[in-house]
């Protein structure tokens, strides 16, 4: 029956779903000797942004002389490809909640609401740890593929530098979905190191219905998405005497649909395989000041009719250092890169190619100061400048912008 109710009743469904999960586990904390963990994090962000959006996003591009632009999108600011229409003074709110049901399971809440992403279920599982050494997760589950920091009391930001971890195009690729995993953990010497194995669904109960790697803008209302299956592996290590950590993750996707009716002979059945490789570094080289570093490697494959006809290769990288001036204040500055490239070569259908047919590079740089006032209440102004090249077949054009950012937030 949730199949048949669309979108919006599934972002309905779910978010009953978890305030019921919620005041479930309340009221079972409250009734028994049940250990219950609850955090709330919500506020108000405020952006002032040059130049401003010049129109509303439709997740189409621009045609100007004969190419397709989308110039602002690709700055990867605030306002861009944003789920709810952009406003410059938006609500959100982020909750979490553990309930630790006896002394080798455990159930996780994660859900968030604002402009970026609407209202999304980011976690929402059953744990069970037969052992110290083993460990199983069922329900929706991150796939360990990246260190988004959405739900971290203490981030110091208010929108990364990661790319993969503030678009409302990327995010959603590597972020979670329903499905299975089991995991591993190792003491090596100073080192503890955890291994983990997915298999994930993202169809299963409507939870991610219209998903096809980074071309689903391209695909017309009469596309219907048939499969999407997922596998994820990630090696953490942690050292416990310096808190340097390593994570080593990779995900693949495998996803297909078709168009019906086909009304036109572009109108093919269509594939698309999206291998994700990450590496990710965090460092104390004081210890007021931390260093973190992360690469993420995006492959992917369009096939239509089973031939492939589009390869993009996308790739993110960020650093940030980190200081702790104060217990109450915290100073970042961070730099990222992202890249796309994307071939096509349709000689079977169109007799078309094209080695540089879609190119797109975006430079960031950040920087941001939090403040914890006491009794729960902290901000974060950030500043963001960031500068951007696209285009199509050779034709390039390029545009920058600025953003000034400030979070007013409070935790509970």
């Amino acid at each position: 029956m949730l199949l048949t109710l669309g979108r919006g009743w599934t972002r309905v469904f779910f978010l009953r779903c978890g305030v019921w999960l919620l005041g479930a586990s309340v009221s079972m904390a409250q009734a028994g000797d049940i250990d219950i963990n609850f955090t709330f994090d919500g506020g108000l962000d405020a952006w002032a942004i040059e130049p401003k959006q010049p129109y509303k996003p439709t997740n189409q591009p621009n045609f100007r002389d004969g190419s397709a632009f989308d110039d602002h999108n690709f700055l990867l600011l605030p306002d861009a490809n944003t789920k709810w229409d952009y406003r410059s003074v938006s609500p959100w709110i982020r909750l979490t909640s553990s309930v630790r049901f006896s002394a080798n399971s455990e159930a996780s809440l994660k859900l968030r609401a604002d402009q970026l992403m609407g209202v999304r279920l980011d976690a929402a599982n059953i744990e069970w740890t037969p052992s110290p050494y083993l460990g199983l997760r069922a329900g929706v589950v991150s796939f360990n593929t990246n260190w988004c920091r959405t739900y971290d009391v203490d981030s110091p930001w208010i929108t990364e530098p990661d790319a993969f971890c503030r678009s409302g195009v990327f995010m959603p690729i590597n972020n979670a979905a329903p499905g299975l995993q089991v995991y591993t953990n190792t003491a090596l010497g100073d080192y503890q190191m955890q291994a983990i194995l997915g298999a994930y669904n993202p169809i299963l109960l409507a939870y991610a219905t219209e998903e096809f790697g980074f071309n689903g803008t391209a695909l017309r209302p009469d596309f219907n998405y048939d499969s999407n299956q997922k596998i994820s592996a990630a090696l953490n290590f942690l050292h416990l005497k310096t808190g340097t950590q390593v994570r080593l993750g990779m995900m693949r996707s495998d996803q297909a649909g078709f168009y019906s009716p086909k009304l036109i002979r572009e109108d093919r059945d269509r594939r698309n395989l999206l291998d994700n490789y990450y590496l990710g570094i965090d460092t104390y080289l004081r210890p007021s000041v931390r260093a973190r570093y992360s690469l993420s490697l995006f492959a992917s494959r369009d096939f239509y009719d089973g031939v492939q006809v589009v390869t993009d290769q996308n790739k993110s990288e960020t650093l940030e250092l980190i200081y702790e001036w104060k217990p109450t204040d915290i100073f970042s500055v961070g730099w990222s890169r992202f890249k796309i490239n994307a071939a096509v070569d349709d000689v079977a259908f169109a007799n078309f190619k094209a080695d540089d047919y879609f190119y797109a590079n975006t430079s960031v740089v950040m920087m941001s100061w939090r403040r914890q006032w006491g009794k729960g209440l902290y901000s974060t102004l950030q500043w963001t400048q960031a500068t951007q090249t696209n285009g199509y077949e050779g034709l390039r054009r390029s545009s920058s912008g600025d953003a000034l950012g400030l979070r007013l937030g409070y935790q509970y």
